[in-house]
């Protein structure tokens, strides 16, 4: 594989006999070679210089190679002599003369003896380690007689002239290519290191947990820049030492004598909380050292928080603000004037109103005005699913809590509202249990998911609504009282649609001009009809009123016979049936909440009876949840018909 750019090697040698040889191996395509001829005293420091100025890898050859080698050891490559070399020379030396030196660094060569009998020669070893012993060695070999000097560019040097030949032993192009293959897979294996290395420290230094590496020794080894700052101490002072104290309070020693990971231990370390997660190095079944990951535990609350907001934009959000308030009346004006009040404050309110006079609209309105605008708005319909999933929805739950959980647990609905606001819709019908459960939230601001061991603080406020008095439940021990008097910090009662008329019309003409019809499309008789009526489903029956006659009357003309004939349907059921509905004047001497459980009662009957009995179908109806028909039932209509 050819690399992305060019090897960069340097052979380093006394001759410029191996500089010629060596370049005719290179492939031009792969590595680049730069060469430098030197005496043996200046090999070492040369080759450094070259490694600095980026050079990968050194090439030698016989005692300069040699030199550098000892001393540079992985980043050199030495090109090896062998016999055969050394033989090629002998037979040109023995042309001249069959008394031969041959020079050696530092140490004799195997097979000088061997070589002296096969070719009837007398040869001399000049051992040597530096300069000054190789230029001795020579002298004493040239007073001696030997007139030929078998060996490296060296010695070419201090042989004068006249006195003596030099034969170079020249390497074999195998082992020059041999030597380049080595070279090439040191390079490659340091720039991948060198790559792994930079990863690291990019790594370390911009991850924002503190990170601290030990050795088995439980030395400082690594750190990062987090760690310092998180520990606000210089861990330069402290890398080596054996038994730190950062490795102590960061539990590092303990996991080094366990062998055992630690999660989210919680500790203090220069008077902060840090959640530290530690963990073994276990290389070939021993532990090599260990590292710690942490940060301070407020880090984590905010990422739970930030954690919590995407999840409010995800949906989250109150849908209406006071502009969608509609009306003039005086009642209404007193309401919403009670309500910034409240908006301004933490405290629980309690929200009480019949069905469809918008408790959710001012709920939404309250956390819209209140400094938590920007936070989670949670609504939820207590009487819209079955008991037994209600606490899971609330509160959340565990893995493996029960047979079904999600793998990784469910976060509960007070959790997704953590610093946003929760609106519980018809609190009044749930059940003594779950009183209980939520009267702890009140209490502690505190909740528990289900299967769980922990306790979550929350800090979120809450809302909740009935179409009730709930007070009648309390005295007919149906409510927890004083589950009651916690939420009834503050109190919100939305008058009926009938005890302020003067917002009907209000409300009719926003209605059709949100789907672009005047309110000039009803005649001065249609909205008689409409202020004649008490609208017992308030303004969710008003609103379903006119969507009908807008849906009937294409065009958005102006049609009494169509507007009469709606109308008479919600007076008279299917138009053949009256159903005792209360009207102006009609209210008898029994209290108003007797005439409203009446009519309740029939309207429930006939919508029952125009749907088959169908009561999931009548639920959907009437615009109530299953639950709360059920509720409303009488025992004879209770039966399966």
């Amino acid at each position: 594989m050819i690399p992305s750019r060019l090897y960069r090697f340097a052979l380093v040698t006394h001759s410029i006999e191996v500089i010629e040889a060596v370049r005719k191996c290179i492939d031009t395509e792969i590595e680049k070679l730069e060469t430098e001829l030197v005496d043996l005293d200046k090999a070492l420091p040369t080759a450094q210089r070259l490694l600095k100025e980026g050079h990968e890898v050194i090439l030698g050859h016989g005692g300069t190679g040699a030199t550098i080698a000892q001393n540079l050891g992985q980043q050199v490559v030495y090109i090896p002599t062998t016999m055969l070399e050394i033989l090629n020379a002998f037979m040109k030396a023995r042309e001249i003369s069959d008394r031969i030196a041959i020079t050696s660094f530092a140490g004799t060569r195997d097979g000088t003896h061997l070589l002296q009998e096969l070719l009837n020669l007398k040869i001399r070893e000049i051992v040597y380690r530096t300069s000054s012993e190789l230029e001795q060695g020579i002298h004493a070999a040239l007073m001696d007689g030997f007139r030929v000097i078998v060996g490296g560019g060296v010695s070419r040097g201090l042989v004068p002239d006249g006195r003596g030949q030099v034969i170079i032993i020249e390497p074999n192009p195998k082992l020059i290519n041999q030597a380049l293959i080595q070279a090439r897979a040191i390079a490659a294996s340091r720039r991948r290191e060198a790559e792994s290395s930079e990863q690291f420290k990019t790594i370390l230094q911009v991850i924002g947990d503190g990170l601290v590496g030990v050795d088995n020794y439980g030395r400082l080894n690594f750190f990062n820049p987090a760690a310092e700052e998180i520990l606000k101490t210089d861990l330069t002072v402290v890398k080596g030492q054996s038994l730190s104290r950062v490795s102590q309070d960061l539990g590092l020693i303990d996991v080094l004598a366990g062998g055992k990971t630690q999660i989210d231990e919680i500790r203090k370390i220069n008077g902060k909380d840090l959640v530290v997660n530690s963990l073994p190095i276990n290389i070939g079944g021993r532990i090599r050292g260990a590292v710690a990951l942490f940060r301070e535990a407020h880090a984590i609350h905010n990422i739970d928080r930030k954690l919590k907001e995407r999840l409010y934009l995800r949906g989250f959000v109150a849908r209406y603000t006071e502009r969608d308030i509609k009306g003039k009346s005086a009642n209404l004006q007193e309401l919403l004037q009670k309500t910034k009040k409240y908006a301004r404050v933490d405290a629980t309110v309690l929200i009480q109103g019949e069905t469809g006079t918008g408790k959710e609209v001012l709920a939404s309105t309250i956390h819209h005005l209140s400094d938590r605008r920007d936070k989670p708005f949670v609504a939820f319909n207590c009487s819209a699913i079955p008991e037994n999933l209600l606490e899971t929805e609330l509160f959340g739950y565990e893995e493996g809590a029960f047979t079904g959980a999600k793998k990784g647990g469910k976060i509960g609905l007070f959790e997704l509202a953590h610093q946003g606001t929760i609106f519980l819709d018809e609190i009044a019908d749930i059940s003594a249990a779950m009183q209980l459960r939520l009267l702890r939230v009140l209490e502690a601001r505190e909740v528990m998911r289900v299967g769980g061991d922990r306790i979550l603080p929350v800090d979120v406020r809450i809302i909740a609504s009935a179409h009730r008095d709930i007070r009648q439940d309390v005295q007919e021990d149906r409510f927890r009282p004083d589950l009651y008097f916690r939420l009834s910090v503050l109190r919100l009662n939305i008058p009926p649609l009938r005890e302020r008329p003067e917002d009907i019309l209000v409300i009719a003409e926003e209605a059709l001009r949100r789907h672009g019809v005047d309110i000039g499309c009803l005649s001065s008789s249609m909205q008689e009809m409409l202020l004649s009526y008490d609208w017992p489903g308030n303004i969710r029956e008003l609103l379903s009123v006119l969507e009908s006659y807008r849906i009937l009357a294409e065009g958005g003309g102006c049609d009494e016979r169509i507007f009469g004939q709606i109308m008479k349907e919600i007076r008279w059921g299917d138009g053949s049936t009256e159903i005792s509905t209360p009207s102006k004047g009609s209210v008898g001497p029994a209290p108003l909440r007797q005439h409203l459980e009446a009519f309740e009662r029939n309207l429930i009957t006939q919508t029952l009876k125009d749907c088959g009995y169908n009561r999931k179908l009548a639920a959907k109806t009437l615009g109530i949840s299953l639950s709360t028909l059920w509720r409303k039932l009488t025992p004879d209509l209770q039966e399966d018909r």
